[in-house]
């Protein structure tokens, strides 16, 4: 019982000293024209002026630098209005998933957004059988580059098994983005890639987004 009233008055402590230093840092941070908090997770070198950019790598562009971008322990409840993740979340182990969607789950408002894209595995047969079974056309949006310790892929998802996991997580409304036309988009990344093969492109990303 002493044990479960100091871990629990020690969280207590951590939690006020996380959201004062939030409260100080986050005039320091990006928002949108409305006031809005967009957090980008593992922004990489994409930096818009749109949102708060968090990653492992030092980069001048990026606001939090952490060497799990999954653990977003610095970061309060509900005070940030969008998530957004490109080819990162196959990143996570399988049996870390649930709980990494729901830490995102947390840090994110009522009625929040998380916006998600990842390699659509539907895609990647698509693209193995139209390619005369190549499997070069695959490996890497499949499994990661590989040059660096964080590169490794560890899930697999395509329309249906993504839906669900979101849904198993508290997330509702799940449905397809478009990275042409939805808003805060206003570059480049995995999201819009395309395998080209034989004058044909192929979209190799599944792109859901839910809310809180």
């Amino acid at each position: 019982m002493k044990t479960s009233l100091a871990r629990y008055y020690a969280q207590r402590v951590q939690n006020i000293i996380r959201d004062f230093m939030w409260s100080r840092l986050a005039s320091t941070y990006p928002k949108t024209k409305d006031g809005r908090r967009l957090l980008h997770i593992g922004c990489g070198d994409i930096n818009s002026s749109d949102f708060i950019n968090l990653d492992a790598r030092p980069l001048s562009h990026v606001h939090i630098v952490s060497r799990d971008i999954f653990n977003l322990k610095s970061i309060p409840d509900q005070v940030i209005d969008m998530v957004y993740m490109s080819h990162v979340l196959e990143h996570v182990p399988r049996k870390k998933l649930v709980r990494t969607l729901r830490e995102m789950k947390r840090v994110l408002k009522k009625q929040g957004t998380l916006r998600i894209s990842v390699p659509d595995f539907d895609h990647m047969v698509h693209i193995y059988q139209s390619t005369g079974r190549d499997m070069d056309f695959v490996a890497y949006p499949l499994m990661g580059g590989q040059d660096y310790p964080y590169n490794f892929h560890y899930a697999v998802f395509n329309k249906e098994s993504l839906t669900s996991l979101l849904t198993q997580c508290g997330f509702s409304q799940v449905h397809e983005w478009d990275p042409n036309t939805c808003d805060h988009h206003n570059f480049e990344d995995w999201a819009s890639k395309t395998i080209h093969y034989e004058d044909v492109d192929y979209p190799i990303s599944l792109n859901l987004e839910a809310f809180k």
